[in-house]
């Protein structure tokens, strides 16, 4: 008896894994190729765009395809404004500067592709009333693998707080956006020299520049105390809707490692001076909703569920976004 329920124990194993393999057939519309658009706009720039095609995600011969035979018009209130003009690998420009009241549509044809095209309009900007900061020193050891004994590290953290003003009239959504320049001196063929480095922190409108150094503390849904997932800097008024709000938020600066058995042997120079420029993005739901999806997509954790990226690219994949940019507050790290 006992030998019996062992066999149908078995079986039933064996057919519930069997049925776990299956061999699923997609068609040709699935794995055809779709029309990628991506382009952020905002009042008195430029309107930009990327074309490219889209990749079929069990084609692993097949490598992103940038498209330079686009037809990509740009109808500003209804009415034909310009034609993009290509200006390499995929990358489309123009010569007007949107106005905050236009309402912009993209309109990109591909020659034997479906016509793809979005729409989008300016949030009203916000304005920052002040950047309070604290700095913070943080020398720490750690062990060296040059030498035998320990090595200093050198750096800081800023504490800011920024203060704005929420209008309460309608929802809101912000970006928050730091750029730092680092100013490094040199003496050079009888002049000094300044050498200055770029750090953006993860400002998605500047890609080519952007790093991936957190931002912490900043406004994850109701969690205030991290941005754990939260890599471009997006929150809500949720929490303050029509209120003065002060958001508080860190950077961390990494200065220079220094090795006790050689005074001079520094890993990194040091920085003369650093410019500091924080500024508040209006954004729109939907450029709110593709960021955190965005950034919730691009999770490490092999458990997690799959994350659909916001996508409003009619008849096509992408997104055509617009923000709007507070007024920047400048301040000096000596």
């Amino acid at each position: 008896m006992k030998s019996i329920k062992l066999f149908l124990c078995i079986s039933i194993s064996l057919i519930a894994f069997a049925s776990c393999q299956k061999n699923i057939e997609f068609n040709d519309e699935i794995s055809k190729p779709m029309v990628v658009v991506h382009s952020f706009i905002t009042p008195d720039s430029v309107v930009t765009a990327s074309v490219s095609l889209s990749r079929f995600f069990l084609n692993d011969t097949v490598s992103f395809q940038s498209i330079n035979n686009a037809d990509v018009a740009v109808i500003v209130n209804g009415t034909l404004k310009e034609k993009l003009s290509l200006i390499g690998n995929g990358q489309y420009q123009g010569t007007y500067r949107p106005a905050i009241d236009d309402t912009v549509k993209l309109v990109v044809k591909v020659p034997s592709m479906n016509e793809v095209s979005s729409q989008t309009s300016f949030c009203k900007p916000t304005v920052i009333n002040s950047v309070d900061t604290t700095k913070i020193s943080q020398d720490s050891y750690y062990s060296s693998t040059t030498t035998d004994t320990l090595a200093l590290v050198s750096d800081f953290k800023i504490n800011y707080t920024l203060k704005f003003t929420d209008n309460g009239n309608e929802k809101n959504y912000y970006k928050l956006v730091v750029h730092s320049k680092e100013h490094k001196y040199q003496f050079i063929y009888g002049h000094i020299i300044d050498q200055v480095s770029d750090r953006y922190f993860s400002d998605l409108t500047d890609v080519n520049n952007s790093t991936t150094n957190p931002i912490t503390g900043i406004i994850t849904g109701e969690n205030t105390n991290t941005n754990s997932g939260n890599k471009y800097n997006v929150f809500s008024d949720d929490l303050f809707n029509g209120k003065t709000y002060s958001l508080s938020f860190d950077v961390y600066y990494g200065l220079y490692t220094r090795y006790p058995s050689n005074q001079y042997n520094i890993d990194g120079d040091r920085p003369e001076k650093i410019e500091v420029f924080v500024s508040l993005q209006s954004i729109s739901k939907d450029y709110y909703s593709y960021l955190k999806s965005r950034s919730a997509s691009g999770g490490d954790d092999f458990f997690s569920e799959p994350v659909q990226i916001t996508n409003n690219i009619v008849g096509g994949i992408g997104f055509f976004g617009s923000y709007t940019s507070s007024n920047v507050v400048r301040f000096d790290l000596k």
